[in-house]
């Protein structure tokens, strides 16, 4: 692990939560600096409480798009807008909302720049420069500026979510000018991979403002104690600005929000959305539910999509850097002390038949190597790749064999454990997996393993059962990697993800574990040290060298199963054409899985 790695300034959903229940969930006043009573800064207040911003009081008029759902509605507090909130659910209010520095497109390999007009990465002296357009504006007018990069970048590691593994947080992201930035990596990594550096900082989302939040970076750049920096954690994790009282960087800024729907207009100061002549409709009619856009559709992460261009044999699929899995816990002692328990489990679970009815047309992972499937194949010799154990065709027949070499019986159909004790999995899951979790209750308890699978809201289930990691096995992605499209950024948060990492908080094993010999299931034993090898996949001074330790890591993650990979999981949108400029022969639908980005490479508006 990198030199700089201090866990005390890592803040977990564990600590998160902790801390939020510590200082209540209401607004604290003053601490951005500013002495609204609400908290909010008066520097960004009309006098009502409410952010001055400049939109087309008559856009309704103009109305020609709407999403269905009222997920998106940020009514009645229900979407607290700050990041690092544990109610905040980005979602589309993200993708649309807010600005990237860049964005990675899966089609071409590389990013693309949106608010960075251009980078470069000085391997001698291990800078990394950004020079930013000057053409993006805020939401209330104000320019976009390098403050604004910095202070999210900074914000995003005091907060254990950015580059803290790499930097100087304090001194090593400074601007450079109003409009250009520079980010230093510490001495031990200025041989850094220049691919992984490019995903650790490039994507950044410009979520803060510097005018809201810059009171925090200067909290936590002068905290000097462990409890200093726990105080500012908590302040900024209480911190509840609602819709109207924030900025938006992105093209898209939320203009009124009620009971039955909430409005999205174009922001004014975007250099693309300024030109667009719709908005967005979130929520649901009465007798109505959605859609009031004449032929057109939008889609959102389902593959059964109707009316496909004909150049397309099946639905599209993109990969987000995420990946849907089994997680098994540490509370049963078979399940954690035996990977052959974890290896029976996964074999006895339908893999296939999950994908099929839960996300059709979405590939399934048949290496679970704890790199997404998308593009593990470039982080693995082809030829471990083809050794690998594949979990995803149900095997009950090799499910069996292994939980009797783990010396389990069965009696009347049911399996016992090697004390003769009847075995009952304890499987809590949160409401958004609700299908997907059932189909593998039904496999494990056909099968004979009892489970006892329930299912609580998402935020009840993050805070009761996913903070303590009170389960013996569940199923949930791995947000963390979303859009990090490299070995080293999933490999690190299988280890250490503050969460669950199988290092830091489910230890099914030691740092330095024996699996058969790297690509041959059926050789030796040989030990392989994990945070060396994922140390030498940071510092690899060749591609070589990645993928030697990327494929050592992805072996043992397959040999011992920490966690049973299912598939990708993948979003993509879709536009029915109708009476829109819309460009089937264009591949920037692809790009980073984001509509706005396509919206505004294309200019797609009504003709």
């Amino acid at each position: 692990m990198p030199a700089n790695n201090d866990p005390q300034r890592y803040l977990s959903r564990r600590q998160a939560i902790a801390l939020t229940g510590a200082a209540g969930v209401g607004s604290l006043a003053g601490c951005l600096g500013g002495d609204g009573d609400d908290g909010v800064p008066d520097a960004l207040e009309d006098g009502t409480g409410e952010v001055d911003a400049e939109f087309p009081e008559d856009y309704e008029e103009t109305m020609n798009q709407a999403v269905p759902g009222g997920s998106a509605n940020p009514f009645g507090a229900e979407y607290i807008f700050n990041p690092f909130h544990t109610q905040w659910n980005a979602g589309d209010v993200q993708e649309l909302s807010f600005e990237y520095l860049a964005v990675y497109h899966t089609g071409e390999g590389e990013f693309v720049p949106r608010v960075a007009d251009d980078w470069e990465v000085n391997r001698d002296t291990g800078i990394t420069r950004v020079e930013l357009s000057e053409e993006y504006g805020w939401s209330d007018g104000s320019d976009v500026t390098a403050q604004d990069f910095v202070t999210t970048m900074k914000l995003n590691s005091y907060m254990g979510v950015g580059l803290q593994d790499y930097v100087d947080i304090e001194n090593g992201i400074r601007t450079d000018g109003e409009y250009a930035f520079e980010i230093e990596l510490i001495d031990e990594l200025q041989d850094l991979e220049e691919e992984l550096w490019m995903n650790e900082w490039a994507e950044t989302l410009l979520h803060v403002n510097h005018e809201q939040y810059g009171g925090f970076v200067e909290r936590f750049d002068e905290a000097e104690t462990d409890e200093e920096i726990e105080a500012v954690q908590r302040d900024v994790i209480s911190y509840e600005p609602e819709w109207n009282e924030v900025l938006y960087s992105g093209p898209l800024m939320f203009v009124e929000a009620n009971e039955q729907y909430a409005d999205q207009v174009p922001n004014q100061n975007h250099p693309a959305a300024a030109e667009w002549d719709f908005y967005l409709r979130h929520g649901e009619y009465e007798e109505e539910p959605g859609l009031r856009a004449e032929e057109v559709t939008w889609r959102h992460n389902d593959p059964t999509l109707q009316d496909l261009p004909e150049r397309y044999d099946e639905p599209p699929v993109s990969f987000s850097g995420q990946s849907f899995a089994i997680l098994f816990g540490t509370e049963d002692e078979y399940i954690r002390d035996y990977p052959e328990v974890r290896k029976a489990i996964s074999y006895a679970v339908d893999f296939e038949n999950i994908v099929n009815v839960t996300a059709p047309g979405t590939p399934v992972d048949t290496l679970s190597a704890g790199i997404d499937f998308g593009y593990a194949e470039h982080f693995i010799h082809d030829d471990v790749m083809d050794a690998m154990a594949n979990y995803a065709p149900r095997d009950t027949d090799r499910a069996t064999d292994l939980l009797e070499d783990a010396g389990f019986t069965q009696e009347d159909g049911n399996w016992l454990t090697p004390d003769g004790d009847e075995w009952e999995l304890n499987f809590p899951v949160g409401d958004w997996f609700a299908d997907h979790s059932e189909i593998i209750a039904n496999n494990l308890n056909e099968f004979g393993i009892t489970v006892d699978h329930y299912i609580d809201e998402m935020p009840t289930w993050q805070s009761e059962v996913e903070a303590d990691n009170a389960y013996d096995l569940t199923v949930q992605l791995n947000y963390g990697m979303a859009r990090d499209y490299h070995a080293y950024s999933d490999l690190d948060e299988e280890l250490n993800n503050p969460d669950r990492g199988i290092l830091t908080e489910r230890p099914l094993f030691d740092a330095v574990v024996e699996v058969p010999e790297i690509g041959n299931p059926d050789g030796d034993t040989v030990e392989i040290d994990l945070e060396e090898e994922l140390s030498g996949i940071q510092t690899a001074a060749n591609d070589e060298e990645l993928l030697e330790s990327s494929t050592a890591l992805a072996w043992a993650h397959n040999q011992l199963l920490p966690g049973a990979m299912i598939f990708p999981w993948s979003e993509h949108y879709w536009v029915d054409a109708g009476g829109y400029d819309f460009d089937i022969e264009s591949d920037d639908w692809l790009t980073s899985n984001r509509i706005a980005h396509y919206l505004i490479e294309n200019g797609l508006q009504p003709e």
